[in-house]
This record gives C-alpha cells, sequence and structure tokens, in this order.
C-alpha cells in the first residue's frame, strides 16, 4: 500500500503545507512586510554600528568588569565614560533589537502556521 498524503495538505515547491492555512496565508499574507523586517533590521543595525560593534561593546563590559570584580589592570582606556554609561548605551541597543526581534517573530508567524497538523 502506498501512503498518501490526506487531503487537507498540499505538496508545495517548498513542503508539505496544510491546505486550509495555505490558503489563509495566500489570501492575507503580504510578502513585502517581510523585505519592511529586513529594512528595519538593516536600520537597527547601522543604529549600533552592527553586529560587530555589539559584540566588541559586550566585550568592552566584560574587560570593565574584570577590572572591578577580579581587580586585573584596565584593558579598556579609563577616560572612557563610566561602566554604567557603556552598559546602559548597550542596553538601549538591545532594546531596539528586542524591538525588532518582536515584530519579526510576528510577520513570520504565517509561514510557521503553514506546517502540517503531523508535524506539529
Amino acid at each position: 500500500m502506498i501512503d498518501t498524503l490526506p487531503p487537507s495538505f498540499r505538496i508545495t515547491a517548498y513542503g508539505e503545507v496544510d491546505a486550509a492555512a495555505l490558503e489563509r496565508f495566500c489570501e492575507h499574507f503580504d510578502t513585502s512586510r517581510l523585505l519592511r523586517v529586513v529594512d528595519h533590521l538593516d536600520r537597527c543595525l547601522e543604529d549600533m554600528g552592527g553586529m560587530v560593534a555589539l559584540r566588541d561593546e559586550l566585550l568592552r563590559l566584560h574587560a570593565m568588569s574584570m577590572t572591578l570584580v577580579e581587580g586585573v589592570p584596565p584593558a579598556v582606556p579609563t577616560e572612557n565614560p563610566s561602566i554604567w554609561a557603556e552598559a546602559e548605551a548597550l542596553q538601549l541597543d538591545l532594546d531596539s533589537l528586542t524591538t525588532w526581534i518582536c515584530s519579526a517573530t510576528a510577520v513570520i508567524t504565517p509561514l510557521t502556521e503553514l506546517a502540517p497538523d503531523y508535524e506539529r
């Protein structure tokens, strides 16, 4: 006997999907929203200097913290702003990134709802 998919599923170029969810998706999903998510990410990363800058700021805070906690010689110039000001600035960048993550998640949720019932 050959296994066949129940009629509630469709085979697409990108895998099997729930037929009813696909119909809703095609009727209501605005694909340009995905491009706006990409644009928003680009702006967010540009505002914070990119992912490398975010990583570098975390490493700076680590080095500064090591001086405070372990008493190691300062690895970050001490004429820079205070550790709390550096952390506050980074926190604002991370808040922007968090906002982007929440909006991106909302945009891609309809795509995840295409999963056939047997995959959930």
